[in-house]
């Protein structure tokens, strides 16, 4: 979905001029998860007086304008990647494609039933996250807000101002506008806040899901089937948080490649170890270009195809590896681990 399209309700939306505004319906429900129920998420719509629909309508075509810079040829443009599971570039919305993801499309579902379908039973107070509901010539899309909602205690107190005089206010507190997280249009998710993204579809459960799926997958190749491969051991610190991302984040046709070509890549790097220089200067020069992969003789036996893994060693450098993320410079030919990729 090209969101610069100019048919794109996204892009319609921030071409929008303020005597158009009348034109767009709004509503915002309040809305909590409930793991524990088949439906996921519970919501309230709540009313909003004329004047705060105006603001909130001011404020959404506003933020989706500053959220355009200029393009090559001067014109504004929305910048758009593809989601990635372990970076989030800076100045990018990350777009997510609900076709490739049955169990995100399914709570992208549960949550826009939920909102559709307004609970009277629904407890202010629990509030997780807000959704607005945008309908412009007859297309709707929703954008969410991570807020919850305010409830004076006992200990602290909200007041406001009423005819010069402050009074306390014993009802919920309902904080509207901020930056939204991310924007739900048709089966395509536009990411800003990637946490709050993670928060709301509970999608650290399914990182760690496909960690735990490619994890399984490596340690039962050929080249983890070694006594010093300690493959309990490398799978333990493999699950700890920081490197979950960078698991889930392989293709199945990369995890396909590392079966089919370990040991070509093997000769490879037997290679490059063979041709190392003597002296010790061109040497330190030698290794340095090289890089990553040199840190790899560590923990692959390239003589006999194997991974080698002893406690408390870091798998970073195996997990750039098996993800297909050492590249070699076009200008310096230096080998380094891709940032990132589109």
């Amino acid at each position: 979905m090209d969101i610069n399209n100019t048919n794109n309700l996204l892009y319609k939306l921030s071409e929008i001029s303020n005597a158009q505004l009348t034109e767009i319906d709004i509503s915002l429900s309040l809305v909590r998860k409930q793991k524990e129920s088949d439906l996921f998420y519970q919501s309230l719509e709540i009313s909003l007086a004329i004047e705060v629909k105006d603001w909130l309508k001011k404020h959404i075509i506003k933020s989706l304008k500053s959220l355009k810079t200029k393009g090559p040829e001067g014109e504004e443009l929305f910048y758009v990647g593809d989601y990635n599971h372990e970076i989030k570039k800076q100045d990018q919305i990350a777009k997510y494609n609900l076709s490739k993801s049955a169990e995100l499309k399914g709570k992208k579902d549960k949550l826009l039933a939920a909102v559709r379908n307004s609970d009277p039973l629904f407890q202010e107070k629990d509030t997780n996250f807000q959704i607005v509901k945008l309908t412009y010539q007859t297309e709707q899309v929703f954008f969410s807000f991570y807020r919850g909602a305010k409830k004076s205690s006992a200990r602290k107190k909200a007041v406001f101002k009423n005819s010069n005089q402050f009074q306390f206010i014993d009802h919920t507190i309902v904080d509207v506008g901020g930056n939204f997280d991310f924007i739900l249009l048709q089966d395509y998710i536009f990411i800003l806040n990637v946490t709050n993204f993670e928060h709301a579809f509970d999608y650290r459960d399914h990182i760690n899901k496909l960690r735990d799926e490619n994890l399984t997958e490596i340690i039962s190749m050929p080249f983890f089937n070694d006594e010093r491969s300690n493959k309990s051991e490398f799978e333990k610190q493999c699950k700890t948080y920081v490197y979950s991302r960078g698991l889930a984040q392989i293709k199945p046709e990369t995890l396909s490649a590392l079966q089919d070509k370990f040991k070509a890549r093997c000769n490879e790097l037997a290679e490059i170890k063979r041709l190392a220089p003597e002296d010790p200067d061109e040497r330190r020069e030698y290794i340095e270009k090289f890089g990553t992969l040199w840190q790899l003789f560590e923990y692959i036996d390239v003589d006999q195809y194997k991974i080698r893994f002893n406690e408390g060693d870091n798998p970073t450098p195996l997990i750039n590896f098996f993800a297909d993320k050492i590249v070699k410079s076009f200008l310096t030919e230096s080998i380094k681990v891709a940032l990132s990729y589109e």
